[in-house]
């Protein structure tokens, strides 16, 4: 029994003593620029934004500028435009972009020459059906991990059907989710005191992740069917008591290139992951942007050519026997971020039943 014990012993020692502590050697690079180009045809207010990385535990959230750069957009005909720096790190693009021709991006910088491959300009994009089908979503109040966080939605969740021509299979989605209320105040009129209604709004940003679209892989069919887009709440209402009212959906529909659909795939899979030994590094985001005279010199973002299409939805839950109201906005008024108005609903105000300008 002693010699088993000594044994033991013996053999934890032998262990021990072969164990070393492995530290890292991780890798320390300097900033490299960030390029935010996404050029939305049509749009007149694009530009390409140049700043540069900082450290990952970097206190100093102010990422430093890339001024005086020298960029120019080329196109497939051999044409160049050069692009001005307005302000620091920001180069407005004011041409128009031809649709039959495709573009490429370059900035020469501190004795480095990058450059994109080049992008076609997509048609405008557009869908087919737009629809809903009730039911409930998880999702987490707080930012910890903790079950008493979660709380369960009831609500609509919206789909959309494109039928594709095969020249155009790439889509993102982006929202304003703009939430009517009403309320009642007190209002001092002719020395007597009114219960009125306020008519109040406050828009909403999706948190989640890009929403990409595109046919399944290895289909033969180029249509996208039941794309999940929002999740719209049945009932919602701000501070102070008020009285759900709807939602205003102001849709953004994204056409885009496999390359740029694909680099969005890549930050989707980064943003998504958790932790996981195999999860993609920051690194893996195939950005189209290379630099030509050193192949090992890095540089972040991408170059992106877009055509967009807005739509307008009013979406509310009307009763458990009728189901939900989702019909199509054919009137784009301006609509700010937030706000309210006294007595008079704002013309942008959806009810079930509305007429419009150009149906008047």
């Amino acid at each position: 029994m002693k010699k088993s014990i000594i044994y033991f012993f013996l053999l934890v020692l032998a262990f021990s003593s072969c164990e070393d502590v492995y530290t890292p050697d991780i890798e320390k690079r300097e900033s490299v620029i960030v390029v935010d180009a996404r050029i939305v045809a049509g749009n007149e207010n694009n530009s390409i934004r140049l700043s540069k990385s900082v450290g990952f535990n970097d206190t100093d959230s102010n990422y430093p500028v890339v001024s005086n750069a020298t960029v120019t957009i080329i196109d497939s005909n051999g044409d160049e435009f050069p692009i001005a720096e307005e302000s620091s790190g920001n180069y407005p693009v004011l041409f128009p972009l031809n649709l039959e021709l495709e573009y490429k991006l370059e900035i020469a910088y501190e004795g480095n020459t990058y450059e994109s491959t080049f992008e076609p300009v997509p048609k405008v994009p557009d869908i087919d059906t737009l629809y809903g089908v009730p039911g409930t979503k998880v999702v987490q109040e707080g930012g910890e991990n903790d079950v008493n966080n979660f709380r369960e939605k009831v609500g609509l969740q919206l789909y959309v059907d494109i039928k594709n021509d095969k020249k155009l299979i790439y889509y993102r989605f982006n929202a304003r989710k703009i939430l009517q209320n009403t309320y009642p105040v007190e209002v001092m009129m002719m020395g007597e005191v009114m219960i009125e209604t306020m008519f109040a709004w406050n828009t909403f940003l999706p948190q989640e992740s890009f929403n990409l679209a595109s046919p399944p892989d290895y289909s033969s069919s180029t249509d996208i069917i039941k794309h999940p887009l929002y999740f719209m709440e049945q009932k919602a209402v701000l501070n102070g008591g008020n009285s759900f009212a709807g939602w205003i959906l102001v849709l953004y529909q994204y056409g885009l290139s496999k390359s740029a659909h694909s680099y969005y795939n890549d930050l989707n899979n980064q943003l998504n992951s958790d932790g996981r030994l195999f999860d993609p590094l920051y690194v893996q985001a195939r950005s189209n942007i290379k630099c030509t005279n050193n192949p090992e010199q890095l540089i972040l973002g991408n170059f992106e050519i877009s055509s967009v299409k807005e739509h307008r939805y009013f979406v509310r839950f009307v009763s458990g026997e009728k189901g939900y109201l989702v019909r199509r906005i054919p009137y784009f008024y301006e609509i700010s971020h937030n706000g309210e108005q006294l007595l008079e609903p704002p013309a942008f105000w959806e009810y079930d039943t509305k007429n419009y300008p150009n149906e008047q």
